[in-house]
């Protein structure tokens, strides 16, 4: 009897659980300019014994709140390493949103890719201020202004992740839009970190890429380009977090417009690493 009180509570949960992250889901939806989505690991070094797990944040500026899985959010979900890719399922209203046991050793990149989502702002005014945030400008030019801007957008997270081992791969550009490492954060004598961003599997050069960091007492912020290959390089220092954005804008062409009512289309690229 005891037994099957507890497990109507536990379902209970997580079906009150449930609800409160699809009210969330719509609230953001409507309200937030902030479109930023990364994934945070609660330990970046994994122990093959145990369950790794890591929230997917959503914020701006390297703070944000971490919401449960929510299948419907979820296009692409993998971990890979050296030698294979990984599809991994999760359960809506896990917290955090993904906890898995990592049976390989060694270097891995968890990512995570979202569908399609549709946002509405409340003024031109925002969304101007999201296009110059993006060192995006000349696409002012391209606005009407008499039009409250209308938005879908993908998202595509990345973080780092290792079991202490050494070794490092480089991933093959698979995404429509994603930040790759080129070096490792894990090894001291590094002070360096390199990456390179890439369009439909085609280096981007001369964009931005904001760099957020943060360590236990401050949170920090610079902005970069990459060079005419899409190649960057940020230094990194000991026991801090970074996180790495990217955001690609596009004008919808008259055949999206008319299948997902946007006026503009923007992918997300993000890269999580600890020093």
């Amino acid at each position: 009897m005891n037994i099957n009180i507890l497990k109507n509570i536990n379902l209970l949960k997580q079906i009150l659980f449930l609800f409160v992250i699809i009210f969330l889901v719509i609230f953001l939806k409507i309200k937030v300019y902030a479109h930023e989505l990364w994934l945070e690991p609660i330990n970046f070094n994994f122990n093959n014994k145990e369950l790794f797990k890591t929230n997917i944040n959503i914020g701006q500026n390297f703070m944000g709140s971490p919401f449960g899985f929510y299948s419907p959010n979820k296009k692409n979900l993998y971990l890979e390493n050296r030698n294979k890719v990984t599809q991994i399922s999760q359960r809506d209203g896990d917290f955090p949103a993904i906890q898995m046991l990592i049976s390989e050793q060694g270097f891995h990149v968890l990512n995570y890719e979202t569908n399609n989502e549709f946002l509405k702002y409340d003024s031109v005014e925002k969304f101007e201020d999201f296009v110059k945030e993006q060192g995006l400008q000349s696409t002012i030019d391209k606005l009407d202004r008499n039009k409250i801007p209308t938005e879908n957008y993908r998202r595509f997270a990345k973080v780092l992740i290792t079991d202490g081992n050494k070794g490092f791969f480089i991933q093959k550009s698979k995404l429509d839009f994603e930040i790759i490492a080129l070096s490792t954060p894990y090894k001291l004598k590094n002070s360096f970190f390199e990456f390179q961003l890439f369009e439909k599997n085609k280096p981007l050069g001369n964009w931005q890429i904001t760099i957020f960091s943060k360590d236990e007492n401050n949170t920090y912020k610079e902005k970069i380009k990459t060079n005419s290959n899409g190649v960057g390089k940020i230094k990194t220092i000991e026991n801090r977090t970074y996180l790495l954005s990217a955001v690609k804008l596009n004008k919808a062409n008259y055949f999206q417009k008319l299948k997902f009512k946007s006026d503009w289309f923007s992918l997300w690229a993000s890269l999580v690493i600890k020093k």
